[in-house]
């Protein structure tokens, strides 16, 4: 392997240069590389199909030596392809002198065609999760464009003028830079178990933390964070050297989680839009998602890649679960506060189930709250006198307290009083579904200051 880590180049858009050779650009390699300042050995998978001028950000663990603060830093890595080869070696005329109308050793001679490529080995997912995996390993940075020109600038501090001779400091640096590239002994299984361990207790305190949201926005936060904690505990997972009898199952396991990390942008869309409501039912969506399948298709090949060690790890991830569609009967009552004459009936002539909360004005519980299914009529009675505002909350899936699925919050914008004296009392009928002159306006709650 060869790693450029030194250099004068003009304007570097890069932390480190890796060269590959084509046939590992188009199947794919790992390589371990000196990564700055310290030169720690760290291993990167390079997917399939990288070109010449990519850079990849790398996130790695940090440790500040002075604090001991444990955080995340990014490295730039560019990919520089090296020509085909191998082309006839032109005639020798001495040290230092290379004949002209010779191309420089490793780069195609006119009339010579290149060999092909190696083939790339077949791929244990599907063709989603491997293009994940490709826009999450090789990712095209704003400076790409400076890239090339850096390797153009490369190849003129290593060349001279047309003549085609060589300089000496060329050689030097090659030799400098290869034998600065470190080697890292593989971890043994217990280490490597170690850190599946440490990486499974982070992803599962997340994972803990988005299955508690109980509205759209705590799913919604909670779902970004969890991506987060994916992408640095991936990133940890792919700097490690593992045994060589998991090393295809470890490149499975990181391309997997990295299309985890993927879906959960989804989910997190998902409660933006409140299609999905509470954390049971985000986990359930995650939990059915493609990154979820191949990670489960990864943890299982990693236990039985090595017999022995027999590998833990996944704990963290939701069995595959079906969407519910819990029900109330209509007209139960959730709240219900008794004592005066009045009454409320409500037509829901929408297809929705619906939950009515009359709340008492000054107040924030709901004196009354009572569940009605779509396309039903419910008549409350014996409400207190008092003046009141009507909340509602709607969508599928009641888990006892809330809709887990599609909810939607809204109010009437008047308020409703209720009398009684000895002769009368008040009796409000309220539609709930939208009609052409109507005399009722409603109005959109934010569902944290739902009262409930």
């Amino acid at each position: 392997m060869d790693v450029n880590t030194g250099g004068s180049f003009a304007d570097r858009p890069a932390d480190v240069v890796v060269e590959l050779s084509a046939a590992e650009a188009a199947g794919g390699v790992a390589k371990t590389i000196a990564m700055p300042p310290d030169g720690s050995p760290v291993m990167i998978y390079f997917p399939p199909g990288a070109q010449d001028g990519m850079v990849q950000n790398v996130d790695l663990p940090w440790v500040d030596p002075a604090t001991g603060a444990t955080s995340t830093r990014t490295v730039s890595v560019a990919i520089r392809v090296l020509p085909a080869g191998p082309f006839p070696p032109p005639p020798s005329y001495g040290p230092g002198y290379t004949q002209p109308g010779y191309a420089q050793p490793g780069y195609p001679q006119p009339g010579y065609a290149a060999p092909g490529y190696a083939t790339a080995p077949p791929r244990r997912f599907g063709t989603r999760a491997r293009v994940i995996a490709g826009a999450v390993g090789v990712a095209l940075v704003a400076g790409i464009c400076l890239v090339p020109t850096l390797f153009r600038e490369s190849d003129a501090n290593t060349t001279n003028n047309t003549s085609g001779t060589t300089t000496t400091s060329t050689t030097a640096a090659t030799q400098s830079t290869e034998t600065a590239v470190p080697t890292t002994a593989p971890l043994d299984p217990a280490g490597f178990q170690a850190s599946l361990d440490e990486a499974n207790k982070q992803l599962s305190a997340a994972v803990g933390k988005l299955k508690s949201a109980t509205s759209p926005r705590a799913v919604s936060s909670a779902a970004d964070a969890l991506a987060q904690t994916v992408s640095a505990q991936t990133s940890a997972l792919s700097a490690l050297t593992v045994p060589d009898s998991v090393s295809s199952a470890h490149r499975d396991l990181v391309s997997a989680l990295s299309a985890l990390e993927s879906d959960l942008s989804e989910v997190s869309s998902a409660a933006d839009s409140r299609s999905v409501c509470t954390g049971g039912s985000a986990s359930a969506a995650l939990s059915r998602a493609g990154g979820a399948t191949d990670l489960r298709s990864a943890i299982t090949a990693l236990s039985a890649a090595d017999p022995a060690a027999k590998y833990r790890f996944g704990s963290f991830l939701p069995a595959a679960t079906k969407d519910q569609n819990r029900r109330k009967a209509n007209g139960s009552y959730l709240t219900r506060t008794t004592g005066g004459s009045g009454e409320l009936k409500v037509d829901n002539g929408n297809n929705v189930d619906t939950v009515i909360n009359l709340v008492k004005v000054g107040s924030k519980k709901p004196a009354v709250s009572v569940y009605i299914r779509g396309q039903k009529k419910v008549t409350t009675g014996r409400i207190k006198d008092g003046t009141y505002q009507v909340f509602m909350s709607s969508g599928a899936d009641w888990d006892g307290k809330r809709f887990t699925r599609n909810c939607q919050f809204s109010k009437f914008d008047s308020s409703f009083k209720f009398t009684t004296t000895s002769r009368q009392y008040t009796i409000w009928e309220l539609s709930l579904k939208v009609r052409l002159g109507g005399n009722a306006s409603s109005s959109d709650v934010d569902p944290d200051s739902f009262p409930s």
